[in-house]
């Protein structure tokens, strides 16, 4: 890896708004008979609250202890519950990677690829985001700006010309159905990127609240306008189409462009390598914390997601598919509220302890 950089709060904030956006590409809102828009965008709002306060820790950790992530101070404990945090960290990781990278597959192999090999051409792209991570973080983050940059141009583009086509009868408000729980966690579990601020804090020079702030809020206004945009254009079609944000980008071709397909598959593909990048520079990170003279922890990470892809490329799903949105929640829960949390009440007694050992008289006798 190349020697640590230092980045501003803003690059690291269109980072991780690159990396939620990549999940909105292939957004499938729950909309259904059990599952109405308002709830939907209901949850959205619900899960950025929650969010904020399982931020909580996290901002105080960083407030008091700069320029430090949560296990670069377990790792230099060398105890069995700050290896244990990184593990949990080390695989969260390659597995959120390796349930994008299928996402990502799954949708080109029904929509554009169908004859091609999984096994070979993602091998390929983990070859290619392993080089964009060993460039390290000030890299990512040049390049996070450009794409954010022509999304927004996209966003802006698609709902410019669908106007048309935008209906607000659409967006309707009904009577909640007792699912806005399951909403709030499905909407959690595909906020995977909040993970990566307990990492990030330690390349950002100041101002990491507010990374933390406008990366809630930004992914608040970007669902809700996506959300807002499929159901707008789209009505009650957007139950039966797999992929809705495709299907608007294809309204908006007719008026604008004859392939948006492609624009959108191009724009998609780099906030997939941007995302990948980024998981496996954090992955090499955590390896090198606990290995300080291992080498090639980058190639390393890619190699263990591409093991954990195979058997879900054989049955062509997801990890989420499989194992649901609760682990991933979970997971969340450990590395941005619990974690930090522990860290402060355990670096408090540490700073009580020396100051009552400083404060005690020495004598001769002691």
């Amino acid at each position: 890896m190349t020697t640590q950089k230092k980045i501003g709060w803003g690059q690291a904030l269109l980072i991780l708004l690159c990396c939620r956006s990549f999940g909105l590409m292939t957004f499938v809102p729950l909309l259904s008979e059990d599952f109405a828009v308002s709830e939907q965008m209901t949850a959205v709002v619900i899960s950025a609250v929650i969010q904020l306060i399982i931020c909580i820790p996290l901002l105080i950790f960083t407030k008091k202890h700069p320029l430090t992530s949560i296990t670069e101070v377990a790792g230099r404990k060398k105890s069995f519950i700050g290896f244990l945090l990184i593990a949990i960290c080390f695989i969260f990781f390659l597995c959120e990677t390796a349930d994008s990278l299928l996402s990502f597959q799954i949708f080109l192999g029904d929509r554009f690829f169908k004859t091609a090999n999984p096994y070979l051409w993602l091998g390929v792209f983990l070859i290619l985001s392993v080089y964009c991570a060993v460039i390290g973080i000030e890299g990512i983050a040049r390049s996070s700006t450009a794409v954010f940059v022509i999304l927004i141009i996209m966003l802006i583009i698609m709902g410019v010309t669908s106007a048309r086509d935008f209906d607000p009868v659409n967006i309707y408000v009904t009577a909640p159905k007792g699912t806005l729980i399951f909403a709030v966690i499905d909407e959690l579990a595909k906020n995977g990127e909040i993970a990566a601020l307990a990492f990030l804090c330690k390349y950002i020079k100041s101002n990491f609240n507010r990374t933390v702030y406008g990366l809630l809020i930004g992914k608040v206004i970007l669902t809700l306008t996506v959300l807002i945009l499929i159901q707008g254009v789209l009505g009650d079609f957007a139950m039966l189409t797999d992929y809705p944000f495709l299907a608007v980008g294809a309204y908006a071709g007719v008026n604008f462009l004859q392939r948006a397909d492609a624009v959108y598959l191009v724009v998609w593909t780099m906030t997939a390598v941007l995302k990948t990048a980024l998981y496996i520079n954090i992955c090499a990170g955590l390896l090198t914390e606990c290995f300080p003279k291992f080498r090639g922890s980058a190639a390393v990470s890619a190699v263990l997601i591409y093991l954990i892809l195979l058997p879900f490329l054989k049955v062509n799903t997801t990890l989420s598919a499989v194992y649901g949105s609760v682990p991933f929640v979970i997971a969340q829960f450990i590395i941005v509220f619990a974690a930090p949390l522990i860290e402060i009440i355990a670096l408090r007694k540490e700073g009580l302890h020396e100051k009552v050992n400083t404060d005690i008289p020495h004598n001769g006798n002691i």
